[in-house]
């Protein structure tokens, strides 16, 4: 689509914000909203940071939110966006990374992220279902990670969200199966924050446009009740920084809430997300360093085996003598349509008394163009195949937040049912060689049927022991079951009639997770925060069907963790705010992902340990000037893990891991903002602001033979935000940005390798045909995005 069409987009948005203005334009005075933040909001804050008088948790807003929001004796990061809507959001990397404890990888299409809490979430590998595992997420309160516990970015425009809550550390007691290293709600804005209609367009470097519109209103007296209502609308498109990156993807977003009576209330939310994007090939380390953006590498030729990862298929698209190609030359692209559907009823049986029942009904239909094959072994097909077919699932819950005091203290009672569950019907086909863009497929070489339930409770005490301590006590309790079958197709080299190889799964595992936490607010200035949490979580169906091997059941078991947290808050003025955490957290089984060459495998490992600390500050010391940072320390080493390599003449090969530092974790990252906007006078919004991004370098392999180097990125904004009178729109706001301004080539995402077997003496990785380590995609790594330019125009009307 050309850069004229895309505009066209805006000018579209631009004109349905017009026409949707006189809608809006009699609206009378909106419902009472939630305040993110004071007037002058940190960009980020912990939680329970509430009003002055009152126990930490228990003041009167508080009190009508659900028990998620804001919560006491949580390590939670509360990131207001409102200091990024200068700031150029292709996707929700640049709000997330402020928040201490975070970090995020680049996956294998444009959209797609890898999020991580503390690490965890990073031990995914090539192979896997496309998203994030280890954290549960939620969209104003909404289930938006499936049954099976994956989640997904695509879906996530950061212009649709006002705040983002990020539960950092094991949070299974309050949020169940998956949120095994945290949980993240992403919260949009609500009608009565919209406050009529805001569109914005912007554009840059690599085909990036992003058209965006936002139309809300509250209505707080009307013959039927009150109603605020939001709509969120994008289209997004990009040829991408990296060859074959190229992506184009719109979203529709509802959110109503409707107070039928002062005691009932029906919430609906809708969202609706159609991508398609290319399959970016990932490279070895030593290709990054070669041709780190891979160019060059549409067709397959003897000058650049040495400059590109390739594939290889079927040259019949069935069986046999295998093709080199490329990404490009076979088309592979992904190509999902989420649709996500929910309504909340609340009612209030009193002033202290509400009961919520929430149900969300989840389709995914997924096209995804470079999967492993489903068995890898004699007779297996040993190249990428495409999947096809839909998730379908559905969450249910119902719940009881009672606020009657306790032996005289003022407490808060909370008692949760749910149920969920997730089938997915995936059929595997090869892909046929020199189809470029139609990525047409060719024989069935498997199939993965599977379903996925989990059925617990959840119950929460919150008390307040003092005027300024309160204590919290958790618990949970999940079942989970998972079963299925996956089926391979092998097809002999004379085409002779296919016969399959299944692996069946019947799994089931029992969790339960306890909590307990004391928040002390000393004054308006220090709070102090000490937490015991636990967390779990299962093994989806693709895990348990793949081994070293790539033939048989994978006996994995569910990981859990034992942390502790002790934090201290620091709000000397309104103007400066300061809070620092340190955690120790003990796992066990933690499941990690690796990859030897030819498939993906999980294994467990019995013990590791992680410990670190988190930082974060806002500061404004003088008017206009403003200082954002967050940092996170993460010390993650395996204490008891033998890594099996397999075996030489029939003995076991395994070598003592303990005291490695886990793969695919950087020890230091560090984002950083400086700024300044003119507050008054002829310039007032104007503004400025350079970023600044670390992380250090760190492992991708068990043997720690392999350091991903570590990068420094800055970034340089200039910015000018001005109200208008007497005009049409209310308010517009123009914004440029050089990203990486130094042109910095670095490494933004990366898969755990496996480690070969003893070769003479010595250990070493596991080598590619053409040097370097690599993956059964042709290697784990992908570049970093170079300097860029982007700007954007918004208008408030």
């Amino acid at each position: 689509m050309s850069s004229r069409s895309k505009l066209m987009h805006g000018a579209a948005l631009t004109a349905l914000a017009l026409v949707s203005v006189p809608s809006v334009a009699h609206a009378q005075q909106a419902l009472p909203q939630i305040t993110i933040g004071a007037a002058r909001p940190p960009a980020t804050r912990e939680s329970t940071a509430g009003e002055a008088g009152y126990a930490p948790g228990f003041d009167p807003a508080r009190a009508k939110l659900p028990i998620y929001r804001d919560p006491p004796g949580e390590t939670v990061t509360i990131v207001n966006t409102k200091f990024l809507k200068p700031t150029p959001l292709q996707d929700v990397r640049r709000v997330l990374e402020y928040s201490p404890g975070v970090s995020v990888q680049q996956g294998n299409n444009a959209r797609d992220l890898f999020i991580s809490i503390r690490g965890s979430g990073n031990r995914l590998g090539v192979g896997f279902p496309t998203g994030i595992r280890n954290i549960m997420m939620y969209e104003d309160g909404f289930p938006i990670t499936t049954a099976d516990g994956n989640g997904r970015t695509d879906l996530l425009d950061p212009h649709s969200y006002a705040a983002i809550d990020v539960y950092r550390g094991p949070s299974s007691a309050l949020f169940g199966n998956y949120a095994y290293l945290g949980a993240i709600n992403y919260r949009t804005f609500s009608g009565a924050e919209i406050d009529g209609v805001n569109t914005g367009s912007e554009f840059g470097s690599f085909g990036y446009v992003n058209n965006y519109i936002r139309v809300g209103k509250a209505v707080k007296d009307s013959a039927l009740g009150a109603f605020d209502l939001a709509f969120f609308a994008s289209d997004i498109n990009g040829s991408g920084y990296v060859y074959h990156g190229a992506y184009s993807g719109k979203q529709a977003k509802v959110l109503g809430r409707w107070e039928v009576t002062p005691n009932d209330r029906v919430i609906v939310k809708y969202i609706a997300n159609d991508l398609r994007s290319e399959f970016i090939n990932r490279e070895n380390l030593t290709v990054f360093y070669l041709n780190p953006f891979q160019q060059g590498c549409a067709i397959p030729t003897s000058l650049n085996v040495n400059l590109c990862n390739n594939l290889f298929v079927p040259a019949n698209g069935i069986s046999g003598a295998t093709v080199r190609q490329s990404v490009a030359t076979l088309g592979t692209h992904q190509n999902s349509l989420r649709q996500i559907g929910g309504v909340q009823f609340e009612h209030d049986f009193d002033s202290a008394t509400t009961w919520r029942s929430q149900f969300t009904y989840d389709y995914l239909d997924n096209i995804s163009g470079a999967w492993p094959p489903p068995i890898i072994g004699p007779g297996g097909q040993g190249g990428p195949v495409a999947l096809r077919g839909p998730t379908v699932g559905i969450t249910a819950q119902t719940d009881i937040t009672s606020h009657v005091p306790i032996f005289g203290f003022p407490a808060t009672h909370f008692l949760q049912f749910f149920y969920n569950n997730a089938k997915t019907a995936n059929p595997l086909f090869n892909q046929i060689a020199n189809t470029w863009y139609s990525g047409a497929i060719g024989a069935q070489v498997g199939k993965n049927d599977s379903y996925a339930s989990n059925i617990g409770l959840r119950a929460r005490e919150e008390i307040a022991l003092a005027p300024g301590l309160t204590g919290v006590i958790g618990f949970s309790a999940n079942w989970n079951r998972v079963w299925g079958v996956s089926t391979a197709y092998n097809y002999p080299a004379n085409l002779a009639p296919r016969f399959p190889t299944q692996v069946a799964v019947d799994n089931d595992y029992w969790n339960t997770a306890p909590e307990a936490s004391l928040t002390y607010r000393y004054n308006p200035e220090w709070q102090v925060r000490a937490r015991y949490s636990t967390g779990y979580s299962t093994p989806t169906f693709v895990f348990l069907t793949s081994t070293r091997n790539g033939v048989g059941a994978n006996p994995l078991k569910a990981q859990t963790n034992m942390g502790v947290d002790l934090g201290i808050d620091w709000t000397p003025s309104p103007e400066l705010n300061f809070s620092v955490t340190g955690f120790n957290e003990w796992h066990r089984n933690e499941i990690l992902t690796l990859s030897n060459g030819l498939i993906g495998y999980s294994q467990n490992i019995p013990s590791s340990l992680h410990r670190g600390v988190e930082l974060n500050a806002d500061w404004r010391p003088y008017d206009g000037w403003r200082l954002i940072a967050a940092y996170t320390f993460n010390n993650q080493f395996f204490t008891n893990y033998w890594d099996d390599l397999g075996s030489v003449g029939g003995r076991a090969v395994l070598y003592n891991r303990a005291g490695n530092r886990i793969p695919n974790v950087p020890p230091h990252t560090v984002t950083m903002r400086l700024g300044y906007d003119q507050p008054y006078g002829d310039l007032s919004g104007l503004g400025a602001y350079t970023e600044y991004v670390f992380k250090s370098d760190y492992t991708i392999d068990n043997a720690n033979f392999t350091t991903i180097p570590s990068y420094s990125v800055f970034n340089v904004n200039a910015h000018y935000n001005h109200d208008l009178a007497d005009l049409y729109f209310k308010n517009i706001e123009l914004y440029f940005e050089v990203s990486n301004i130094f042109n910095r080539t670095y490494v933004a995402g990366a898969f755990v390798v496996a480690n070969s077997l003893l070769v003479g003496p010595v250990q070493t990785p596991l080598v590619w045909f053409n040097g370097g380590l690599a993956t059964a995609q042709g290697a784990g790594i992908l570049a970093g995005q170079p300097r860029a330019f982007a700007g954007g125009v918004k208008l408030r009307f």
